[in-house]
């Protein structure tokens, strides 16, 4: 698997369009293929490690919350039911709200479109009782109206951008304003940090993740063992990491920063936390044909469905967004900023903490924290706990 190609999609800004095709609707399809057992088994890994399914099996799935998905390319209805017949999901509740047109294909070489339909598959996996409000875009719009108009629409708690452009001070200073207002409203925004991170400028990341006040989702590698069952995880080198010379160290990232001597520890530090990037057994490479979670993806120009590997941070972002959509349909209500809450539980086991090998000597390490691997994923159960879910 080429990551450096996959990079591509998510950082480079998407303002220009390559095709004219709105497209949210289902079309006919064949029977697509069943995936072998290794491949089928995934979600269930995924699900398991984070304890995710703990939380399923409490009754907490997601209902009576909203995730607003955004999505700058288009997708296809009856793609999400077949992934979600083939991992036992309920049906998707999926609501499609279209600003200033919709989005439209942009061409196959973007991957647009699978961009939008790994995001709406792994919210819906990691809560598949929420509602997923998908908000279809044209590529330029900026983020700060965008911002404005999911939170004028009052449905959603959680926000997730897997998308990214190169800072634009002034609508991002707009869309910091906006996302504090969101904040005072009970609503998080997740944004995942990219995947170029062997070549990235650690010093000048990508918009809307660096901002102060979005939860930024790095990637890791989940490895499990075929024999045992058990699953290991660890950072994942392509995962963006670093500090943003844009806004200096905020105080609830002062703790965090104590064991640290780099010229970061000075600045906004990305990321906060990390979820699953790439997916394999403990034998398979992480560059592997078959590294990622298995989606089910439509051609819009051909109309041929096949399934797709989906890998990257734009995996863990949705996945993070839907850990935390269980909590809020838990609570009944939204948790807004989360910055203050995690990085007071960076000591406690609502943390896995993930080892960062692959970044050695590139990032320093605290004892809770680094710039590779953020205070670490999340323990859905314990996270729950921690944020009164579930009674200790």
């Amino acid at each position: 698997m080429n990551y450096r190609r996959l990079g591509k999609r998510l950082l480079i800004p998407l303002l220009v369009l390559f095709g004219a095709i709105a497209w949210h609707t289902s079309l006919p399809q064949a029977t697509p293929p069943a995936l072998d057992a290794a491949e089928a088994d995934k979600i269930r890994v995924l699900n398991e490690y984070y304890r995710v399914s703990d939380l399923h099996a409490k009754g907490f799935t997601g209902r009576g919350a909203r995730i607003a998905i955004v999505a700058f390319d288009t997708f296809q209805r009856s793609d999400i039911e077949t992934f979600s017949r083939q991992f036992d999901l309920p049906e998707p509740d999926i609501n499609v709200i279209s600003l200033f047109g919709g989005a439209i294909h942009q061409g196959v070489a973007t991957d647009g479109h699978k961009e939008t339909t790994l995001n709406i598959d792994i919210a819906h996996a990691a809560a598949p009782d929420a509602v997923l409000d998908v908000y279809s875009v044209p590529p330029s719009v900026p983020f700060s109206i965008l911002l404005q108009a999911i939170m004028d629409n009052g449905q959603a708690q959680l926000v997730t951008f897997s998308w990214g452009r190169a800072p634009n001070m002034r609508d991002d200073e707009r869309a910091n304003e906006v996302i504090e207002e969101m904040r005072k409203r009970g609503i998080t925004v997740f944004a995942s940090t990219g995947n170029n991170g062997a070549t990235a400028d650690n010093k000048h990341l990508l918009s809307p993740s660096y901002l102060p006040n979005v939860v930024a989702v790095g990637g890791t590698v989940v490895a499990r063992d075929p024999a045992s069952g058990r699953a290991v995880e660890y950072d994942w080198p392509l995962s963006v990491g670093g500090w943003s010379v844009k806004y200096p160290l905020p105080l609830y990232q002062a703790g965090a920063a104590e064991k640290l001597t780099a010229e970061g520890r000075k600045y906004r530090m990305l990321p906060d936390i990390v979820g699953p990037s790439v997916v394999v057994t403990a034998t398979e490479s992480p560059n592997s044909e078959r590294s990622g979670i298995p989606i089910y993806v439509t051609d819009p120009l051909t109309g041929e469905g096949q399934w797709d590997q989906a890998t990257g941070t734009s995996v863990a972002a949705p996945y993070v967004a839907g850990i935390f959509a269980n909590i809020v349909g838990g609570l009944g209500r939204g948790l807004g900023d989360l910055h203050e809450p995690l990085y007071k539980l960076m000591e406690q086991p609502a943390f896995n903490r993930v080892k960062a090998g692959n970044h050695e000597g590139v990032f320093e390490r605290g004892d809770f924290y680094s710039m590779a691997t953020g205070l670490g994923s999340i323990n859905a159960y314990e996270m729950a706990v921690a944020l009164g879910l579930i009674p200790e």
